[in-house]
């Protein structure tokens, strides 16, 4: 069995609905792009219909992970995508995390994030 198919049998176990003969085709986005959120795979159906999932994460890391998180997010004009990612705890709280510092990378939940400060970015650390 490939990684696609491994990854869209666990994507299926995760209850999103990938009807048979779906497919998942790699995505190359430059690094550039993929630090801000370009999948690197994408989800097709019979016929070659986009099924409008996918994620940034590379299959084999999203096989590799313990659990799997989806997001919806708008896609503009076309609706609503699935974003697909590693269910990662908040390394402060241990509820789900739901984002990377973009200094330290430190995996954070929403409200972790906002008390998370940096000496000399946003919000000083001393008065």
């Amino acid at each position: 069995m490939t990684i696609a198919e491994r990854l869209i049998a666990r994507l299926r176990e995760a209850g999103l609905d990938l009807p048979e003969g779906s497919r998942l085709v790699r995505i190359y986005p430059s690094p550039a792009m993929r630090n801000e959120g370009a999948w690197s795979w994408s989800a097709f159906g019979p016929g070659g219909r986009e099924l409008q999932i996918g994620s940034q994460y590379p299959m084999a890391e999203l096989l590799a992970a313990e659990r799997l998180d989806t997001m919806q997010v708008m896609s503009g004009a076309v609706g609503t995508d699935t974003d697909v990612f590693p269910a990662m705890a908040c390394q402060r709280c241990q509820g789900t995390a739901v984002t990377a510092c973009r200094i330290c990378r430190t995996q954070l939940c929403g409200p972790c994030l906002t008390d998370h400060h940096h000496e000399g970015y946003g919000t000083p650390t001393s008065n």
